[in-house]
């Protein structure tokens, strides 16, 4: 489960016919011997910034696809929709990421788990009625879950993966209405039957279980949110950021705020080792890495895909780490005092021949997001062979946007005033974006309970 237009208790994780309760993880992982050129560039880009930011590979993951940071300054107490699925949304287990704004939240993967550990009683019959609660309370849930991958799908099909509008905004659009008010209903069930199971909590003996059920039911530890599409200001688990990108954009400036940095990349080297990531591989990425904007369309890049000769160059004129954090509802310490349980039957800290993960990779909980790599005014710098330079001069003549990566530049080859350049003389393409809005390049995670 992840969320719905209504004031949200805790909710389970992504439902899955054959595990219920686990947290689908796109598998399997891929090292890079063997990775096709567009899987190796987003490997070099990695590379590249580890290397030229000197961030850490322990906790950080590049993400696609281009991903503005403009969320609005809200009141205190609300949240825009877009701001709430980004930052709640847990991270793709890779180390190199697709960002889905319809994922699955941290608050409903922390639900999941709070559910499967054991509420420990001598009494035999306060032990049968919640174990026939959490039956009920699993049913209200499978129904909710299967609307929601009803309604995911739904949005996929009218969005593609661009996450525009995201998710919870959709859902208050006219496409989205319908799944919203089953959601709902649905939802209301399942609030209606956790409520009667954390009751029954009220006298087990399993050491801060009934605390953190009660913090994360907690409405004082929620946002509001607070978007045109939607109604009523749904109330959801809050999270929240060091900084809001408008204060970051005044800082930078201003010559106060973010630093100047530049990664760069050839096609020759050698691929970047993906074991050394926290993640320990990549997920293959469905997004081209090479594409440019002709006639409003985006198209793949060729040539430089199969330029031996290529090297590129991409410089911020600022960047910057934004911290995320989880409001109160989230109690980190009984996540770390029940890193070997006890759980209920069928489930175990790293899962086994019969039994489903709480942790781990394809655990219930497995990465929380806790930040976000940033940047403003992105310029590059690409040189290719003769060949290659003479192949793709016509579109660069004619282009109004270029993708690097999870780069988008705005201008374009076409544009006398956007001071994009084609130098014959060096083989060169530079460029700087016209936007004056921020980028999220990147994520900071932390794995919850490493094996």
């Amino acid at each position: 489960m992840r969320k719905v237009l209504t004031e949200s208790p805790q909710a389970m994780a992504g439902y899955d016919a054959q595990n219920p309760l686990a947290l689908s993880s796109e598998h399997p992982l891929v090292a890079p011997a063997g990775i096709d050129a567009n899987d190796k560039a987003w490997n070099l880009l990695y590379g590249a910034m580890i290397n030229g930011l000197g961030i850490s590979p322990a906790n950080f993951q590049l993400i696609y696809p281009f991903t503005t940071w403009d969320w609005p300054v809200q009141s205190l107490g609300y949240t825009s929709a877009a701001q709430w699925d980004f930052c709640s949304t847990v991270p793709q287990f890779s180390a190199t990421g697709e960002y889905v704004s319809a994922g699955t939240s941290f608050s409903d993967s922390y639900g999941s788990m709070l559910n499967v550990v054991s509420a420990a009683t001598t009494d035999p019959k306060l032990k049968a009625d919640i174990e026939q609660q959490w039956n009920v309370l699993q049913i209200a849930k499978n129904n909710y879950d299967t609307i929601y991958r009803q309604a995911v799908d739904a949005y996929k099909t009218e969005t593609g993966s661009s996450n525009s509008p995201p998710f919870t905004e959709w859902l208050g659009s006219f496409g989205g209405k319908t799944w919203a008010v089953q959601l709902d209903s649905a939802f209301r069930n399942v609030q209606a039957q956790q409520s009667v199971y954390n009751q029954l909590l009220s006298e087990v003996t399993t050491p801060g279980l009934k605390d953190a059920q009660d913090r994360l039911a907690n409405k004082d530890y929620y946002t509001k949110l607070n978007d045109p599409t939607l109604s009523g200001f749904p109330a959801v688990p809050g999270f929240s950021i060091s900084m809001d990108a408008t204060t970051w954009l005044n800082k930078v400036h201003s010559g106060t705020g973010g630093s100047s940095g530049t990664v760069g990349f050839s096609s020759s080297q050698s691929e970047y080792d993906y074991k050394k990531t926290w993640a320990g591989g990549s997920a293959s990425v469905s997004k081209l890495f090479w594409s440019v904007n002709v006639g409003g369309s985006w198209e793949r890049i060729d040539e430089f895909s199969t330029d031996n000769s290529l090297k590129v160059d991409v410089s911020f004129k600022a960047w910057d780490q934004i911290s995320i954090q989880a409001a109160r509802w989230y109690n980190g310490a009984f996540v770390s005092s029940v890193k070997k349980g006890p759980f209920i039957r069928g489930y175990s800290p790293y899962g086994g021949a019969s039994e489903t993960a709480v942790w781990g990779p394809d655990g219930i909980m497995s990465v929380q997001k806790v930040g976000m790599l940033v940047c403003y005014k992105p310029s590059f710098t690409i040189s290719v062979s003769n060949s290659t330079f003479k192949s793709f001069s016509e579109k660069w003549q004619v282009s109004a946007g270029l993708r690097i990566g999870p780069f988008s530049f705005s201008g374009g080859g076409g544009s006398s005033s956007s001071g994009w350049k084609a130098d014959a003389a060096t083989n060169t393409f530079t460029g700087t974006s016209t936007a004056e809005t921020a980028l999220i390049m990147g994520t900071m995670i932390n794995l919850i309970n490493p094996q």
